[in-house]
């Protein structure tokens, strides 16, 4: 039974914080759109930041202002928050992520001609 424990937490990820996501959704009260820059601003776009570089969102230039990176995750976070058992960060990240999505690859055309199919007689 222990192992059975140890390895269900094995897939889970460990996050060190201080901070819960029902703490994160009172810190982010307020506007959407309000562009102060307090912790809620701060820890948006330190999450949008991360996630960018990680190449985890795609933030079209015209799109991503520091107002507009607030909004998204501030209205995720107000939808989801409360409901979530998952740490803030991830919280975020998914609203982020649905904000700034990332177009999946293009398949690559196929180069094979197919082979042209005999009439039986």
């Amino acid at each position: 039974m222990l192992l059975a424990a140890l390895l269900a937490a094995a897939d889970r990820p460990v996050v060190v914080s201080s901070l819960t996501t029902p703490q994160l959704v009172e810190l982010c009260r307020g506007k959407d759109d309000d562009p102060t820059a307090d912790f809620c601003t701060g820890y948006m776009l330190a999450a949008f930041d991360a996630l960018s570089s990680a190449r985890q969102i795609c933030p079209a230039p015209d799109r991503s202002s520091n107002v507009a990176v607030t909004a998204a995750a501030r209205k995720y976070l107000r939808k989801q928050g409360k409901k979530s058992s998952a740490a803030p960060a991830f919280v975020v990240r998914q609203g982020l992520k649905e904000a700034f999505p990332c177009k999946a690859a293009p398949k690559p055309k196929s180069t094979s001609k197919a082979k042209p199919t005999r009439k039986r007689r």
